[in-house]
């Protein structure tokens, strides 16, 4: 049992939705609604999830897109990241590229009928990447007045490519790989935790675990995917290996349910309860055990990373199997508990 103190790194990648418009005539793209989720005059998804984070004295570091602005403008945006800031949490980088389809028309026009926009880095060269990168590092900038140190991709999508590209754009931290999700294709970035040293980025994982069964599946940490007592169960295995930072993935949309997405007209959202009791419980575990898990971000950790030599250790993290008797009994619960009255 290690007796150290485990990083503990809450993400929130807050972006908005292309909601297939550009493919489905009559879609419109979803903007600060899809962030923020409102019932009754409440937000149900960023909202909440900062209502929870300051209960319980956390922060967390909020991956903010940028690049929707091509569609809606800076203001809504904006907006939201001044109140994370006014919030005293941490703002960086996040890029979905789908979104320069509202920028580049010569793109628009050579996509065939019916073919989507690309969203991915990996099929890019360094130049472009880093021009796109810096684009929007301007654009984040423009809106906190601080230049963001670090990046996480669009569908954590990731590639040596990218990391050339982010160095030649000076941003210096990246939490690009999720195994459990996107499975990189070179091997060398199949990183299932702590840190890593990719052509002088410093990439920090999201954390990637195995349930006990089936033993070939991998898992991302997440409130979405993840029941309270299996990203328990991967804290406490961190914890008995020395092993961290453990990463956590969220969005604010995890909180919310959108009832009726497909239809034209305005969405009506609910407030998603499983998926808020799994958050509050996990902030409140972290809360109570400072002594094991130091809850940090990227900033207020980057001079003790840059710091951290590299171990060479890269640990596949498990979870419990009674943590995966609890997620098959929630996902069998969840259609009726979110048919239950708000």
């Amino acid at each position: 049992m290690s007796n150290q103190t485990i990083d503990v790194c809450l993400t929130v990648d807050v972006e908005f939705s292309v909601n297939y418009a550009p493919v489905r005539p009559g879609r419109r793209p979803l903007g600060a609604e899809w962030v923020r989720g409102p019932v009754d005059g409440r937000s149900q998804g960023l909202g909440f999830l900062l209502d929870c984070l300051d209960r319980y004295a956390l922060k967390g570091t909020f991956f903010t897109e940028v690049f929707n602005t091509y569609y809606f403008g800076d203001d809504p945006m904006a907006e939201i990241a001044g109140e994370l800031s006014a919030r005293g949490q941490d703002v960086q980088l996040h890029l979905h590229p789908i979104w320069l389809y509202y920028k580049d028309a010569p793109e628009r026009a050579a996509l065939s009928p019916g073919r989507p926009p690309g969203d991915s880095f990996t099929d890019h060269a360094v130049d472009e990447l880093a021009d796109w990168l810096t684009d929007g590092a301007d654009i984040l900038q423009r809106m906190t007045g601080t230049r963001p140190i670090a990046f996480r991709s669009g569908n954590l999508d990731s590639g040596r490519v990218l990391y050339a590209g982010l160095r030649r754009a000076g941003l210096e931290f990246a939490s690009n790989i999720g195994v459990g999700y996107t499975d990189p294709v070179e091997p060398e970035l199949r990183q299932f935790s702590g840190l890593c040293h990719i052509d002088d980025v410093i990439e920090v994982p999201v954390t990637t675990y195995r349930p006990p069964i089936p033993r070939d599946r991998l898992l991302l940490l997440t409130a979405t995917g993840s029941a309270f007592a299996e990203m328990r169960a991967v804290l406490e295995d961190a914890h008995r290996r020395g092993v961290g930072p453990v990463v956590v993935l969220l969005h604010p949309h995890d909180f919310h349910i959108p009832m009726n997405r497909d239809s034209d007209g305005p969405i009506q959202y609910r407030r998603d309860v499983l998926r808020q009791t799994r958050l509050e419980w996990l902030c409140r575990y972290l809360a109570d055990a400072p002594d094991r898990f130091e809850v940090t971000t990227f900033s207020a950790a980057a001079q003790r990373w840059r710091e951290q030599a590299e171990t060479g250790r890269n640990d596949l993290l498990t979870g419990s199997l009674a943590g995966l008797g609890v997620r098959l009994v929630e996902n069998k619960l969840l259609p009726m508990l979110r048919g239950l009255p708000q």
